[in-house]
């Protein structure tokens, strides 16, 4: 394995906005040496994270996707997995996301526009990643 990168159990779930975002996004994380595993459906979602949750890292999920109600998605998250790391991608809700935070599972939250680097830097820090990553 390079030195900086993660190990192939290192798994990142996403739920797939079905955007281009989510495929530089996924991009950006399988150069970096996470293994991404995308979820178009909120049911997909819990079930991989009950079948995966001692590989689980991460779970990314945008705000903004259509059809899912955050704080009832982060709550079957915290009973599918209740060790699961939660980033959240928003488009300044700062309110709502505060609240969002109390289930405990919310790691880290993530304004967009950003950068490449500051995305990265929030992954690799809510995934207790090392910091010595390239993409």
């Amino acid at each position: 394995m390079p030195s900086g990168q993660a190990n192939e159990n290192t798994v990142v779930l996403m739920m797939d906005r079905d955007d281009e975002d989510v495929q530089l996004i996924t991009s950006l994380l399988e150069k970096t040496g996470f293994q991404v595993i995308l979820s178009s459906a909120k049911a997909d979602l819990l079930n991989l994270c009950r079948a995966l949750h001692h590989s689980v890292q991460l779970v990314i999920i945008d705000t903004e996707t259509r059809g899912i109600q955050i704080q009832e998605l982060l709550d079957e998250l915290k009973t599918a997995d209740p060790k699961a790391r939660i980033l959240l991608m928003c488009k300044n809700e700062p309110e709502p996301v505060r609240e969002w935070s109390v289930t405990g599972n919310v790691r880290g939250m993530l304004n967009r526009p950003f950068r490449r680097a500051q995305f990265l830097g929030s992954v690799l820090e809510v995934a207790k990643q090392p910091l010595v990553r390239t993409a």
